[in-house]
């Protein structure tokens, strides 16, 4: 079995409201994508992929794979984290709630500046969330 291979994914909403997993690396004999309803059974379908390709098609040069970044366009985001609602979301950070709905759902794309916006306001979360994680916790 090949070497572990640390990798980056890239997260695509498709046109039938489907998400797929793109894994980045550049493998020599192969390319990794898994599909799914949801940005999450995308990524378990690429773990699907590789255990096929190694079962099925008895390759052996499939390399297992760990993800250390994810990368999202705006409904995929929110499909991997669903507890995030776009709405109340959009409000924490000041943008407009039916705007990011049309991002996330696909009916209209966010210019460079708005995808600068939401990734800012995601930076934000993620900063707020740390700085108050260490101020409580639940018993």
């Amino acid at each position: 079995m090949a070497e572990k291979v640390k990798t980056s994914v890239t997260f695509e909403t498709q046109n039938d409201h489907s998400f797929s997993c793109i894994v980045d690396h550049e493998f020599e004999n192969y390319g990794l994508i898994g599909y799914g309803k949801t940005a999450r059974e995308a990524e378990e379908d690429v773990y699907t992929e590789i255990e096929e390709m190694r079962k099925i098609d008895g390759r052996t040069d499939v390399a297992d794979i760990e993800i250390t970044e994810r990368k999202f366009d705006v409904g995929s985001f929110f499909s991997y984290y669903p507890f995030f609602n776009i709405s109340s979301f959009a409000r924490f950070t000041g943008l407009n709630p039916a705007q990011v709905r049309q991002y996330a759902s696909g009916v209209r794309q966010p210019t460079a500046q708005k995808k600068q916006q939401l990734n800012d306001a995601i930076q934000s979360v993620i900063a707020t969330l740390s700085k108050d994680s260490r101020a409580f916790c639940i018993d």
